[in-house]
Parts: structure tokens; sequence; C-alpha cells
């Protein structure tokens, strides 16, 4: 004869200003959010840099299998920046 004990977990109380807490926190994430995504649309520039910053990041991954190409993407992103600053 085999026996089995289920043992129901004791319910646990919220902690006290969870609530608060975590209000808190998402006012204040999507306050981030906000000017983060309010001052990357303001500014073309900025955004040029960060595509051209994604490029650089990708040419430095590709450059111990292909360093040709690498310096392909390098120069692309220097161009795209000149192209910027010359607008």
């Amino acid at each position: 004869m085999t026996q089995i004990a289920i043992q129901m977990p004791a319910a646990v109380a919220m902690p006290r200003g969870a609530v608060w807490a975590a209000s808190f926190f998402s006012a204040l994430a999507h306050a981030i959010h906000t000017l983060w995504t309010t001052r990357s649309r303001t500014d073309p520039a900025l955004a040029r840099g960060r595509e051209a910053a994604q490029v650089r990041r990708y040419a430095s991954q590709v450059s111990h299998t292909d360093p040709g190409f690498a310096a392909d993407l390098y120069a692309a992103a220097d161009r795209f920046i000149d192209a910027g600053e010359s607008r």
C-alpha cells in the first residue's frame, strides 16, 4: 500500500505597500519611456548616429570572419553620417 501526502500551501498576504510600489514603478517606467521616445523623434541627428552605431557594431562582429565586408560597413556608416551633416 502506497500513500501520497498532498500539502496545500498556506495563503500568503500581499506585502504592505506592494500596490503602491508597483504603481510608482509603472509610472516611472512610463515617464522614462516617454522621454526616451520623444527625444529620439525630435533629434534626427541622434537617430542617424544610433543607426550608424548599429552598423558599426555589426561590422565589429563581422570583422573577425570577413574583414573586407567589415571595412565596407564602416565606410557606409561614415558616409551615412556625412550625408546627414551636409543636409
